[in-house]
């Protein structure tokens, strides 16, 4: 007789396991078919939410030890400027730190005008400092990146290409390295091109070398905060560490009597952020969230498949009776329900990673170009070991109470009973009651939370900008500083291009902002007031800063309160002016009329007399600015406007209205630019509604994914009270009969059935309610105007709930209705 090892007879006995679970799901296709699609959409659902969260938040594409990198920020706490870009000292003392940071760089944007293809185009460039690319430890798929030396003032001129405008402007040449091109009317020469997975700053089409004076690293320069500045932290520092070096360098800045007290006065710090929640900080709690959610949706679904699974472990309990009877354990018994399970999960991981997929396109569709574009979110090793080791969880969680049950079968009880089937225990009720009382609770949580972020959109819709976007077409226009080096050639082109436009059939008028409210860029500065002396620790007025055309303020539609907008008159050579908006009158001027009073910018810049006031205007948020500057986080801010045609500005925004569809006017205004300059491209062409509805960008998406996957937990728990309402008038056929024999009417039976399915509807409404209260105060931050536990809100949902409740027990109250009670009571 051969012996058989231990692990073998194990291995031998999970693969009869096997074989039997798939012959039994084979024999029962209906039940595999709906155990499997449900949990599909539970696995699918947490599968292409987490690959966002990793692709996003934990592993970004084309960063090697991404948990590394820390973003280095700088704050002025006394003028509500909690994170804005750093200065170039403030990149020096990162840099030569080397106890802390293994390598630092530095960026600010810069975009060039190529001219070597068929039409201009404008491309979206980064100037770098040469360590950019070893900071993200990226290595390029041709030729090379930057070296220190071509990383100075007067060095040749040398480019990196993104992958993607490798691609798309260059058509994939491979033997691009070495060519020079037209950028900015000038030669450049092309030294290599990064990989498909390379894209910080995001979107980027090519890379070249920042190229600073030695002088501007002095500390004199330390408050002209103009570049984004990474480091890499070495491997054993941790962020604390960094930030306990960067608090010491603020203290020694604001002991140094060079700053004149102006550091300390202003609140001035330097700190670091991870590099991932500086990037996508905006979308980490909104992700969260619908990770969440999607939690919740895969609890549903397992719940729902517990209970398929229990009601068919009760059909069977005479097979399990018999096997008991020759000799299975109660463990055995229950290994096979848990195989059977695992099959299940397992199905349904593979169908879920499909629907992960469709669930991942529909999540980079509904998202806002400047919040994804180009990032590859794709399901890696990371998203495939949590998706096995979700399927795991939830053949544990759906398996384990049917397995259990199994395992505790009285084989004389059910060998007596003359049909297939065992009768479920009061036990048995009591926890499928549990299980769907929880699902309708989870779903109604899903549902209060997206309403609550479907009124918060619709008052957000409802918002008045401060201006009308309607009719409005918007571009970015860049000059080279080669043929517009003078403020005067700069100006003399915007007031040819603004003419031929304004004067284009279907342009009721034009004019010209930097920046332009919603298009992503912004900026910020102190200001002095003529004949006001600041107190000690007083930091001095401060705001935001545009510089605007004649007409803007009529083609924007923005209210002029008092005194008068800029004219044709205010230009080179003219009496300086300014105008402010009421916020920053009600700040600096609370109790006097600010029209004649006097600003400056510095010590050497001339006073402009105010001479009007106009009305605030959203400038970055719908739901309220916190400040408008280029990645500036803080409290709202007054703002001074300077005329376009006083100042020097090489880069702004057009912007024309119509009376008819503003989508039109593209074409248009890039006719009146290239009548001026046929070599001048546009770019970032949108109408003005597109860029409000693209700054809602997280909000949109979250509330879009979120109602989906509340339909589909209100549609999984409707599911499940019909299954277990349907399955209790199948156990109750017989006591049904006998009602009816006694004088019960249909209608009698009807609210029996109906009463039972409203009872456990109405518990978990409740649970749903208090869990709801608890857990969508989470939200508070994402929703304008509506409170995260808004009481009509949830009424209206507990409702909704409550309606399809009745209807899923509706559907099987009135079959019970149609039993024959002479064929029920056969059996008796």
């Amino acid at each position: 007789m051969r012996a058989y090892s231990p692990v073998r007879k194990q291995m031998q006995t999970l693969l009869q396991d096997l074989r039997y679970a798939l012959r039994m799901l084979a024999k029962n296709p209906g039940f595999t078919a709906v155990a499997v699609l449900t949990l599909a959409l539970g696995i699918g659902a947490n599968a292409a939410i987490f690959s966002a969260v990793n692709s996003l938040l934990l592993h970004p594409p084309g960063i090697s030890h991404a948990q590394r990198l820390a973003a280095i920020r700088v704050r002025y706490e006394k003028l509500n400027l909690k994170s804005i870009v750093a200065s170039a000292p403030d990149y020096t003392f990162v840099r030569d730190h080397r106890e802390i940071f293994a390598s630092a760089a530095m960026q600010t944007d810069g975009g060039f005008n190529y001219t070597g293809g068929d039409w201009p185009l404008r491309m979206r460039g980064s100037r770098v400092t040469w360590q950019w690319f070893d900071v993200f430890d990226a290595k390029p798929l041709l030729g090379r990146v930057f070296a220190a030396e071509e990383d100075q003032p007067g060095a040749n001129h040398e480019v990196v290409l993104s992958y993607n405008a490798w691609k798309s402007t260059f058509g994939g040449d491979a033997n691009i390295v070495g060519r020079s091109i037209q950028l900015n009317q000038e030669p450049y020469r092309i030294i290599g091109v990064m990989g498909p997975d390379f894209l910080w700053p995001n979107p980027t089409d090519l890379w070249a070398p920042l190229g600073l004076k030695p002088e501007d690293f002095a500390i004199d320069n330390l408050f002209n905060e103009s570049y984004f500045v990474v480091a890499r932290l070495q491997p054993n520092v941790k962020l604390a560490d960094a930030t306990a070096y960067l608090n010491l360098v603020t203290q020694q800045i604001w002991d140094d009597p060079r700053a004149q007290g102006y550091p300390k006065n202003s609140g001035w710090g330097i700190f670091a952020i991870p590099f991932t929640e500086f990037v996508y900080g905006d979308v980490r709690k909104p992700l969260l969230i619908l990770l969440g959610a999607v939690g919740f949706v895969l609890l549903i679904a397992c719940s729902n498949v517990a209970g398929l699974l229990l009601a068919r472990a009760l059909g069977r309990s005479k097979e399990f009776a018999v096997r008991t009877a020759l000799g299975a354990s109660p463990w055995r018994l229950a290994g096979q329900v848990l195989t059977e399970s695992v099959l299940l999960a397992a199905a349904g991981m593979v169908l879920g990673l499909a629907i992960a997929f469709g669930v991942l396109r529909a999540l980079l569709a509904l998202a806002t170009e400047n919040l994804l574009t180009g990032v590859a979110i794709s399901m890696d090793g990371h998203v495939l070991g949590f998706t096995a080791l979700l399927a795991a969880v939830s053949a544990l969680i759906f398996g384990t109470a049917p397995a259990w049950r199994m395992a505790r079968i009285n084989p004389q009880t059910n060998l007596k009973q003359g049909r297939g089937t065992g009768h479920a225990t009061r036990g048995d009720h009591r926890f499928r009651d549990v299980l769907v009382v929880s699902e309708l609770a989870l779903a109604l949580v899903l549902l209060a939370s997206a309403g609550v972020f479907l009124k918060s959109l619709a008052k957000l819709r409802d918002v008045d900008l401060g201006f009308r976007p309607h009719g409005l077409m918007s571009a970015a226009l860049a000059l080279p500083d080669r043929a517009y080096e003078t403020p005067a050639k700069q100006i003399s082109f915007l007031r040819s291009a603004l003419e031929r436009l304004a004067n284009s059939p279907g342009v009721e008028s034009a004019a010209a902002a930097v920046p332009l409210p919603f298009s992503g860029f912004g900026g910020s500065a102190s200001f002095g007031i003529e004949g006001r002396v600041l107190r000690p620790g007083d930091p001095g007025p401060h705001g935001d800063i545009r510089q605007v055309s004649p007409g803007y303020f009529d083609t924007m539609k923005i209210q002029l309160i008092r005194g008068r907008t800029f004219t044709d008159q205010d230009r080179l050579g003219s009496q300086p002016v300014a105008m402010i908006d009421e916020n920053l009158g009600r700040q600096y001027w609370p109790d006097q009329d600010p029209v004649g009073q006097r600003i400056r910018n510095g010590s050497n810049s001339p006073w402009k007399t105010i001479v009007g006031v106009v009305a605030p205007v959203r400038h970055s948020q719908v739901a309220g600015d916190e400040s408008s500057a280029e990645g500036v986080i803080g409290a709202a801010k007054g703002v001074y406007y300077y005329p376009l045609y006083q100042v020097e500005s090489a880069a702004t925004f057009l912007i024309a209205r119509t009376n008819g569809d503003a989508a039109g006017l593209g074409a248009t205004i890039r006719e009146a630019v290239q009548a001026v300059d046929p070599g001048q491209p546009i770019s970032d062409l949108k109408t003005m509604d597109q860029r409000v509805t693209l700054s809602l960008g997280p909000r949109r998406s979250a509330v879009a994914l979120l109602t989906v996957f509340a339909a589909m937990a209100l549609s999984l728990a409707a599911v499940g009270l019909f299954g277990l309402v349907r399955y209790n008038v199948a156990q109750r056929t017989q006591e049904i009969g006998v009602r009816m024999a006694l004088g019960a009417s249909r209608r009698d039976v009807l609210k029996m059935v109906l009463g039972e399915g409203l009872q456990l509807a109405l518990f978990g409404v409740g649970g749903g309610l208090v869990a709801a209260f608890a857990l969508t105060r989470v939200m508070g931050g994402l929703l304008y105007g509506v409170s995260a536990t808004d009481p009509l809100t949830f009424a209206g949902m507990a409702v909704l709930l409550t309606l399809v409740a009745l209807f899923a027990s509706w559907l099987p109250a009135r079959r019970a209705t149609r039993v024959d009670p002479i064929v029920s009571l056969r059996y008796e």
